[in-house]
This record gives structure tokens, sequence and C-alpha cells, in this order.
């Protein structure tokens, strides 16, 4: 049975949605889902100890990030929407809860040397995840150490990818360019932004009435570790409104979770040069092989990283230590050739070549 309180909920939930599918075409049903309940989440983030991310990607422009984080503004507690900001300002921005809107982040973390030329923002964006957590700065001029608040929801839109220690804190979005058969609605600000904001404060206003059930919220969660902390404000959201928003955020969870395991296992180089090696030992009869044959056996496989940037003796060590894997000498022979033994890869090949876990 659904209680006042849950129809409330529920009603203004499926508003929210029904304002983004009204605006913005989004990859996924789960996707309309979270966007949704991290636009509730901005009024209710003092409940909680995590403040996830929202992270809008596209593979190139026009796929209606800036449409939807303008969307997502207008609705959230107190946004402030930028795409070009001082550290500094951003640190005295953060002194009262706000929702921080960074457009066009690929600017600022798109390649190696703009990720190394901000990182001291990105050590706001990753601080603030958790409550507690602030910069620590000195300041000259009062000759003090200042502890600068961090905590704050948070929105990031860009082209490609960001780093990732922002999108492991994150719900991710991967938007596409709309297709002719898209439809949306044309959005003006000067005509749609009072009742966007309308539909926000009637949002904040339910989330207020309900803040102290939402700190002592300990929802079940069907993810774990820092997927679990992300999702536990937006599912608590999702079971104080009741009605479907209890299962819908459960699935999305789930759903974006696998998502993003996959495009980070696409990324990253260890995966796959675990894969590419798990390939060769199913071909290989042999208990052991030499660094050297391991090496060139790599760079031979067609279209792969090795076979266009080079595969050094010493880098392969380099990348197979951090998941436990040493080179070592043939104890069964007199040679002194270095390589490795097939089964020094078993536990690697068990933990991160595996599908998520349900």
């Amino acid at each position: 049975m659904t209680t006042p309180d849950e129809s409330i909920g529920t009603e203004l939930l499926e508003r929210v949605q029904g304002v983004l599918a009204r605006y913005c075409v989004l990859p996924s049903q789960h996707a309309y889902v979270a966007v949704t309940l991290f636009a509730a989440y901005t009024h209710a983030a003092n409940a909680f100890d995590f403040a996830p991310r929202l992270v809008l990607t596209s593979p190139e422009k026009r796929s209606g990030k800036t449409r939807c984080m303008e969307v997502v503004a207008l609705m959230s507690h107190r946004p402030m929407k930028t795409a070009n900001a001082s550290t500094a300002a951003i640190y005295r921005s953060l002194d009262t809860p706000i929702t921080l809107l960074l457009d066009e982040a690929d600017t600022v973390f798109g390649t190696k040397i703009k990720a190394e030329q901000n990182e001291d923002l990105r050590g706001i964006l990753n601080a603030g995840f958790q409550r507690g957590t602030p910069v620590i700065r000195y300041d000259a001029g009062r000759r003090a150490v200042e502890h600068l608040p961090t905590f704050s929801p948070v929105v990031l839109a860009a082209i490609g990818r960001l780093p990732d220690t922002i999108t492991d804190r994150a719900v991710n979005i991967r938007l596409r360019r709309r297709k002719p058969s898209e439809n949306v609605e044309p959005f003006r600000l000067s005509r749609d932004a009072d009742p966007l904001k309308a539909l926000g404060y009637d949002v904040g206003t339910w989330i207020s009435e309900n803040i102290d059930t939402l700190k002592l919220a300990q929802p079940d969660l069907p993810v774990e570790d820092r997927a679990a902390d992300l999702w536990e404000p937006l599912v608590a959201i999702a079971d104080l409104a009741g009605g479907p928003w209890p299962r819908r955020a459960r699935a999305a969870a789930v759903a974006l979770t696998k998502d993003a395991a996959v495009v980070d296992a696409d990324h990253s180089v260890g995966h796959e040069l675990l894969t590419d090696i798990q390939a060769l030992l199913d071909r290989l009869p042999s208990e052991w092989i030499t660094t050297e044959s391991l090496r060139t056996s790599l760079m031979a496989v067609p279209d792969s990283r090795w076979h266009d940037e080079g595969l050094s003796g010493r880098k392969l060590a380099i990348l197979l230590r951090r998941y436990g894997i040493a080179v070592g000498r043939n104890p069964s022979t007199q040679m002194r050739e270095r390589g490795y033994r097939r089964s020094d890869f078993t536990d690697a090949f068990d933990r991160y070549l595996q599908p998520p876990q349900e």
C-alpha cells in the first residue's frame, strides 16, 4: 500500500523524469532513472556521507550533454554551472552546499598535460566524494592553515573520457547524437527555466520534509564497494518515493555499474594485456614461457596496442607486476632465461577477466 508521502515522492520523480524525456535523449531507461534520482539527490546531499558525481560523456560534440546539464541544473539545489572557473574560486564556492556543474570538462582533463595542469581541481572532485575530506591549504596572508570543504554533488560533461578517479565515483551516462527519428521539444531558457525551477523547489520541499528519514536510511543494495557508496543515496531516495522507483533504482544500479565495468575494461591497458596473454596461453602447451617469447608473440597480435606501439620486456614486467605477476627464472632448467609460468596468471585471469558478479 502506498502512503501519502510515497505518492507525493512518486509523482515528483515521475515529473522530473518526464522533463528529462521531453528535452533530452538518453541512451536507456536506466539512464533516465539515474539522472532523475541524481537531480533529487542534490537536495538531500546533507543526509548522506557520499556525494555521487554525474558524468555525461559522448564520443562527439552535439550529443546533448550541455542540454542535459542545463535541465538538471534548473531542478537541482543551488546550481553553480561553469565551463571555466579557477580552482581557488571553486574552493570558496563550496563553503555552503551547492550543486557544482562543470561543462566542457574535456578541456580541463582531456589530455595528460591538461590533467597534470589541473591536478588541484581533480583533487577537489575526488576528495569531495566523501564527507569530512577537506583540502588543506596554507594561507600566507593570514599565516594560517585552512581546511577547505569539498563535499558537494557534481555534474561533469565532456567529449571523450575523464580520469578514472572521477568516473569511478560517478554515475556515468554515455550520450549519443540524436537520430532524426528521436524527437525532443525545443528548450528555451527564458521560457522553460521557471517551471523547471518550480519543480526543483517542490522536490526540495519533499526532501526537506523527509530529511531525517533519509539520514537513517540503510537501503539494500545490489552492488558493492565503490558502486554501493555512490548508489546508496540514489536508492534511498527511490525507496522514500516508493511505487515503482525502488525497483527501477536497483535495476539502474546494476545495469549502469556493469556498463561502467565494461568501459573501464576496454580502456585499461592492463586488461587488454591480460586478455591478449590469455588468448596466447590457450594456444601454448608448455607451462613456461620466456619474456622474449611472450613479448614477441604479443607484438604479433594483429591490430593490437603492442603491434602498433611495441613492447619491451621491462614494460611488460611493469604492467604485469600490478596484478601480482612477477618475472622469474625457469626452475626446471639451468638456463638463465627470464619468463613466466602459466600458473602465475591464473589468479589475475580469475579476478579481472571474469564478468562482474550479479
